[in-house]
């Protein structure tokens, strides 16, 4: 046996061609400084980053962009992030079974190219269909008694493009579920025991990286016309602060798609398993739950199983009770996350009143240290402290119970905005609800209640100028849009005027720092027993089955929280 660069150990029966790096017979020397652990490790990390990046980040922040630019109600784009978790687990645990024995690399190196592949099939909507309508036929802006209001020629079949997301989203999963299940085996096959909790934390802790910058880098594109690339800015007459906004969701996709790729190269250049893997096999001391065998007769061998044995190493699994509680356990963990991940920026944008940039810059402000630093610090911890199985299960349990205290956040919010014909009835209507938009006052306006461009006259919102009443509109010192002339409005008590201004009222309410404050806290416990009790789960499993245990850990959680969220 000998020692060499890196404390990879690497005995006599496994030199040879088949575990160095490289393609056929070309296999230089050079290559082999490499082949080691710390290296597949950092390979990986910029996979999970980047997976994070466009699943988790990128599609939350988009979500309302899509919505609004392709005319998609929350209830079906929704199905878009559910395309992802279905594909996962469908595809996932049949992976998982299948790439359980040697060339994990490999497994890894077409799943990056097939989430390249997914991030195409995501931006090819853009190129394939029309300039973004937000209003710019519509005649009938302020109330004009008595003429026909025309309404823009709507584009058709945007709502079909669901389709295409979810094609994107389904590739995404199947990429997603190869890196979770066979690429954590493959990082948890090449590292000694006591080490896995920290190797797992800290990939862990950069696959957390990716949502948070997804929010931050999207959102930032979202600043940016969704058409820049087809028309002539000077044309548009809306800016970021306006609801009809639509940034360019699309231009992230195509980042991801290089990077992707790009991974693809060092990822085929391992060979069938890593030099120091054979060896940490024979030391490796075994916790299977009450000492069973493998149910396949075999003896950590890191061999393929063979597909006779799938019902009984599933049987075997799914009576293994540290393997149940603890996929339970993620599972109610993942309702939290998906909801959060989903839905967060926009709750920011729409309670407290922020632009969609904004709302994603400060969900990826809390995100990205909260969970990086809850995944790195639990693995650090069970590392530093030298924890094995039963302490890092105590170490999970209290860290789950914090967390149930810490989610009860969404009481924090402002006060809502009055917003006439929605909360509030119409000045000077009668006989009307106060949650009708049209109303007396202005029933013979003609207004079009198609597009949402609101106004704000003391303090109380409306949908549109006509809805308002008003009759005439003039610019003000600021560049900003006055109307004038509004029946639905209660006369200035100073100077007996009827105006609004462009835009939505101000909300003036400061909760939104104390929310982010502790929505950071409960992603920070949220994560902080992941890398624990995964690293004591597959120490209590059979070391031919943790890869295909790590897919159906993930079947069954993905089912589980979308059968929750859809129920």
């Amino acid at each position: 046996m000998s020692t060499g660069s890196n404390d990879v150990i690497v005995t006599d029966d496994v030199k040879g061609e088949d575990v160095k790096c490289g393609y056929g017979t070309c296999k230089p020397r050079t290559l082999q400084k490499f082949n080691n652990p710390k290296f597949l490790l950092f390979v990986m990390c910029v996979f999970t980053v980047s997976q994070g990046f466009v699943v988790n980040g990128i599609n939350n922040v988009n979500t309302q962009s899509l919505e609004r630019r392709f005319r998609l109600p929350s209830s079906r784009s929704g199905l878009i992030s559910s395309a992802y978790d279905f594909a996962a687990a469908i595809f996932g645990v049949v992976i998982s079974f299948v790439g359980s024995g040697r060339y994990k690399a490999r497994w890894l190196s077409g799943a990056a190219f097939v989430m390249g592949l997914g991030s195409l099939t995501m931006a090819i909507p853009h190129f394939t269909t029309g300039l973004y309508d937000y209003g710019q036929g519509v005649v009938g802006t302020t109330c004009n008694k008595g003429a026909n209001v025309t309404e823009a020629c709507e584009e058709t079949g945007l709502s079909n493009y669901l389709g295409v997301f979810m094609t994107g989203m389904i590739l995404h999963g199947v990429g997603g579920c190869i890196l979770y299940t066979v690429g954590v085996g493959l990082l948890d096959d090449s590292v000694e025991a006591t080490k896995s909790p920290l190797y797992l934390g800290i990939l862990y802790g950069f696959a957390s990286l990716g949502p948070g910058l997804g929010y931050i880098v999207g959102g930032q594109f979202l600043d940016i016309y969704v058409d820049f690339d087809k028309v002539d800015m000077s044309t548009i007459n809306i800016d970021k602060t306006d609801p009809r906004w639509v940034g360019a969701w699309w231009l992230a996709f195509f980042i991801t798609m290089t990077t992707f790729w790009l991974i693809v190269v060092p990822l085929s250049l391992y060979g069938s398993e890593l030099p120091s893997s054979q060896a940490i096999r024979a030391t490796r001391i075994s916790q299977m739950h009450n000492g069973e065998h493998d149910a396949s007769g075999g003896h950590g061998k890191n061999k393929r199983l063979p597909i006779k044995m799938f019902p009984k190493v599933m049987c075997s699994l799914l009576r293994n009770a540290p393997f149940v509680f603890t996929m339970l356990a993620g599972a109610t963990e993942g309702v939290l996350t998906s909801g959060f991940a989903t839905f967060v920026p926009k709750y920011i944008q729409n309670k407290f009143g922020v632009t969609s940039s904004l709302a994603a810059l400060y969900t990826g402000a809390a995100a990205v240290p909260g969970a990086a630093g809850g995944m790195f610090l639990g693995g650090f911890i069970c590392n530093r402290l030298k924890l094995k199985v039963r302490g890092m299960f105590k170490f999970s349990v209290i860290t789950c119970l914090l967390t149930l205290v810490s989610i009860n956040i969404m009481w924090i919010s402002c006060e809502e905005r009055p917003f006439a014909g929605v909360n509030r009835g119409y000045y000077n209507a009668s006989g009307g609800s106060k949650d009708e938009v049209v109303s007396n006052c202005n029933r013979e306006c003609g207004c079009s209640t198609r597009y949402y461009k609101p106004v704000c006259a003391q303090e109380v919102q409306y949908f549109t100028a006509c809805h308002a009443g008003c009759e005439s509109e003039s610019k003000g010192k600021d560049g900003s849009l006055i109307y004038g002339n509004c029946s639905c409005i209660a006369p200035d008590p100073v100077t007996n005027a009827t105006l609004a201004t462009e835009g939505t009222c101000a909300s003036g309410c400061s909760m939104m720092y104390l929310f982010i404050v502790l929505f950071f806290i409960t992603i920070l416990l949220t994560f902080l027993p992941s890398t624990p009790s995964d690293s004591a789960t597959l120490r209590c499993i059979h070391e031919d089955h943790r890869t295909f245990s790590m897919g159906l850990k993930w079947m069954f959680i993905r089912l589980l929280v979308q059968g929750t969220v859809w129920k």
